[in-house]
């Protein structure tokens, strides 16, 4: 069986779609993320920073909900 004009046409925007789509992934604008390993000291910190500002919030919310009675 012989290719068609409209297969062939069908195949030659099939190719320009995936080669534009190549170039536009290869070329576009990103921005690399820098991945930073944590000690585990860093991390331990981060946990405590991270528990501290939990308790406030509820020390906030506990406080909020006792003013509206």
């Amino acid at each position: 069986m012989e290719p068609t004009t409209v297969t062939t046409i069908c195949m030659i925007l099939f190719a320009v779609f995936v080669t534009s789509w190549a170039v536009y992934c290869w070329f576009s604008d990103w921005q690399p993320a820098v991945r930073r390993y944590l000690s585990p000291e860093e991390r331990l910190e981060a946990e405590i920073q991270a528990a501290v500002r939990r308790m406030r919030q509820a020390i906030e919310d506990y406080e909020r909900g006792d003013q509206h009675l």
